[in-house]
């Protein structure tokens, strides 16, 4: 039968002859009593510890969310120390990964209890020996994790973080697609009568991310010096307005997501007589390069749609919208550009990254560059202007 002493809470027999005691100290972020437990040998023992926990918990020593799990850890993390710093889109991915796969696997483990076996077996439940989540989403999983435990820790919550243990599956380089120069004429020819051709044949020719591409403006349209400059995105965010009447919303987003995502790339002739033609079509005051019908901003599910119906028309199917800027990027090396500049047109914040992504395209054309190097050099006057050289390779 439990019984309560002064300042000790309550007291509980057990049925196997141990005593537990329970003490609530405020309550949880979710307003439901914060219970502590306690566990001895004999009624005493359990007596002096609820004691010593009261007495601490008044002087303000001891720490009330020591029994906190790790669920309700990991939402306050998100919400007081994430928050602040993360874009829209990237807490969304936060709180998705957390809701759909963190909270309902291991949320309930306390965390002062959670350890590195436990995490290693979420990982390699997860994970299924390749049949589950990708190595890459599971590294994103875990870096949420990990970063709420390293919080927890500096919050002295617990001692250690059990998340450094934990092994992650080897990633895996994710196999891109372009078209070749024969289903990129086939794309554009089966396009051409559609309102998003424009838009189709200058990401084709300047390697610009959909996002980027649906937020130009004619500001960002330099016709005298010939010039794209790329400082915002659009993207779908959760909308988390009570008068809401959807779930989602578009917002044009003007803090990139890399430094180097912030660029002015340079516009061949076709490029600059797409904008120009563009421009004669939309309607005036209006300011986006591509609007909708309505002179608002084209949704991404709507651009993909076209896309999808546009290469359907041509008769290929294992692609996406970003298989435009992939296509953009293999044009650029089998012509020789180099990849330093490849690299900065794309917004890729490393060439080292440009070189991970296009390995194969680049072991490809070893061939050609043999065949380059055997060939004998052409005199000075041979080569010609090199702007007009540069320029008409890029068209």
């Amino acid at each position: 039968m439990a019984r309560r002493g002064n300042k000790e809470g309550t007291i509980t027999k057990l049925k196997n002859g141990r005593y537990m005691g329970k003490i609530q100290l405020g309550r949880k972020p979710d307003g439901k009593p914060n219970r502590i437990s306690v566990y001895g040998k004999t009624r005493g023992e359990v007596s002096e510890k609820l004691i010593t926990i009261a007495h601490q918990a008044i002087e303000g020593s001891y720490n009330i969310q020591k029994g906190i799990t790790l669920g309700e850890w990991i939402k306050r993390w998100l919400r007081d120390y994430k928050a602040i710093n993360l874009k829209p889109r990237t807490y969304d991915t936060y709180e998705t990964q957390i809701q759909t796969h963190i909270i309902p696997s291991i949320g309930n483990i306390k965390l002062k209890d959670l350890k590195t076996a436990q995490l290693q077996q979420f990982i390699n439940t997860k994970y299924q020996s390749g049949k589950g989540l990708s190595p890459a989403t599971l590294r994103k999983i875990y870096n949420i994790v990990n970063a709420a435990l390293k919080q927890a820790q500096l919050n002295d919550l617990i001692i250690k973080n059990p998340a450094e243990g934990v092994e992650l599956p080897r990633l895996k380089q994710k196999s891109i697609r372009a078209f070749t120069a024969e289903e990129q004429n086939q794309f554009l020819s089966a396009a051409r009568n559609m309102d998003m051709y424009p838009a189709f044949l200058i990401a084709l020719n300047t390697g610009l991310r959909m996002g980027e591409l649906l937020a130009l403006t004619w500001n960002d349209i330099d016709f005298k010096n010939r010039t794209i400059n790329v400082d915002k995105n659009i993207m779908v965010v959760r909308n988390r307005e009570k008068t809401a009447k959807t779930n989602y919303k578009i917002i044009v987003q003007d803090t990139p997501k890399t430094d180097a995502s912030t660029r002015k790339i340079p516009m061949t002739e076709k490029v600059m007589i797409t904008f120009i033609e563009q421009k004669l079509k939309c309607m005036p005051g209006c300011d986006l390069v591509f609007p909708s019908r309505k002179n608002t901003l084209i949704t991404p599910r709507n651009f993909e749609r076209s896309f999808v119906t546009a290469a359907k028309k041509a008769g290929i199917y294992d692609c996406n919208t970003h298989t435009m800027r992939h296509t953009f990027a293999t044009r650029c090396f089998e012509k020789g550009i180099p990849i330093k500049i490849v690299s900065k047109w794309l917004g890729h914040s490393k060439v080292s990254h440009t070189l991970d992504i296009y390995t194969h395209i680049m072991s490809g054309l070893e061939n050609e560059a043999i065949k380059m190097l055997e060939k004998p050099e052409k005199s000075e006057s041979e080569t010609g202007d090199f702007t007009t050289h540069f320029t008409t390779h890029l068209r």
